[in-house]
């Protein structure tokens, strides 16, 4: 991971994922064709971005890039949400809502670094316990986080409403 910088950047940063965002869209598509048919980049993009700009607003949200010579690399976009209602955790826990690695850089120790960098910032902020979704089907992202002690918790499904 040679040459690569990890930095904490605020909203005026979203729009220097959106190529990154768009190379996690094509492997979510690439990975879950059984969840149907994908919006455009542009109108994926717009819809995270969105999202993206709210988390911020709530100042409860924080964004970590990776970013090399080329530029961005890898990005970690982070939010604070409200604890279980059932499970004892605490009132306020992180929710990992992106982490995503360009192609190129992906298996260089640039995703290793950034779970690094939340770690860290979670420490500071005294957040004691992630969590986070992956797709079904990316075997390969859930053996990255469960070799950081992360564990499922839930299964969810999607499908149409039948006719019955």
């Amino acid at each position: 991971m040679s040459g690569v910088t990890i930095s904490p950047c605020g909203a005026e940063r979203i729009d220097d994922v959106m190529p990154l965002w768009h190379a996690l869209h094509e492997h979510h598509t690439a990975i879950a064709p059984q969840l149907g048919a994908a919006r455009s980049l542009d109108e994926s993009w717009a819809r995270r971005r969105r999202k993206y700009e709210a988390w911020f607003r709530d100042d409860r949200a924080f964004l970590l890039l990776a970013e090399d010579r080329a530029g961005v690399v890898g990005y970690a976009m982070v939010r604070v949400v409200e604890g279980s209602e059932t499970w004892q955790t605490p009132d306020e826990l992180a929710e990992l809502e992106t982490l995503c690695v360009l192609p190129r850089a992906r298996g260089t120790g640039v995703g290793t670094a950034l779970m690094h960098a939340v770690f860290a910032a979670l420490r500071v902020r005294d957040l004691r316990q992630l969590s986070l979704g992956v797709i079904a089907g990316n075997d390969a992202s859930r053996r990255f986080y469960e070799k950081w002690g992360l564990v499922p918790v839930a299964v969810q499904y999607r499908g149409a409403v039948p006719a019955i």
